[in-house]
């Protein structure tokens, strides 16, 4: 089945209906200092890889949320074979955020207090459920006493941008973007990929021999590419 492409503005392709921004990790970086010197409502970023793409084609509201962010990184080498010229790996985006001194907080992950300890800011390191509302006014009084700059929540997709969504009117942070494991990366939980797996396509597979209980979830880079 051949995926019918339609170039959008701000650089962005239609991949199987969700629209993702051609931009290098430089391009997301200028885009994140925009997003702060305009000083508005809260801007929602998102990380997209294949694996999201297809998870979109069963989840209409996971579609709606990736289409309405205010910026949809192409996040996953994959994303090539529909015709994004551009790749931001996340990880590379927030490991780089990280080092331009911003006010961050990280919400989600084992690890979340481990980024505090390396990198500076605040946390909650516990899990989430949307339909509990006492635990999910405790997270939104404890981001919006601290006001970050950044949200950086590990929740997984697509839990952490259907947070996101839902209590984007009252999260007083000016940039939140889902991060998927990008904490696990960052503390070194998680094995990086040598830079040479990285240009020939391969962290996927790097991921699967490292973390052999993805293999599941690698069904669905298969079904995308059946689809391009």
């Amino acid at each position: 089945m051949t995926n019918q492409l339609v170039k959008q503005g701000d650089n962005r392709v239609n991949v199987l209906g969700v629209g993702v921004s051609s931009t290098s990790v430089s391009g997301v970086l200028e885009k994140v200092d925009d997003f702060l010197r305009k000083n508005d409502k809260m801007k929602l970023i998102v990380t997209v890889n294949p694996e999201f793409v297809m998870l979109a084609q069963d989840d209409p509201e996971f579609k709606k949320i990736l289409n309405a962010a205010d910026l949809a990184i192409a996040d996953g080498i994959g994303l090539k074979l529909a015709g994004v010229k551009e790749i931001a790996p996340g990880r590379m985006v927030v490991e780089q955020l990280l080092q331009k001194g911003y006010k961050v907080f990280y919400l989600g992950s084992r690890v979340a207090s481990e980024m505090v300890r390396k990198y500076g800011g605040a946390c909650d390191d516990g899990e989430i459920d949307i339909k509990n509302q006492r635990r999910n006014n405790e997270i939104l009084e404890k981001i919006n006493k601290f006001k970050p700059d950044i949200l950086l929540v590990a929740y997984g997709a697509p839990w952490q941008e259907k947070w996101l969504c839902v209590n984007r009117n009252r999260l007083k942070a000016k940039v939140a973007m889902g991060v998927g494991g990008a904490f696990d990366y960052l503390t070194g939980h998680s094995s990086v990929p040598p830079e040479w797996i990285n240009k020939i396509g391969l962290e996927w597979l790097w991921r699967l021999v490292h973390q052999p209980w993805r293999w599941r979830r690698q069904l669905n880079l298969a079904r995308f590419v059946l689809l391009q």
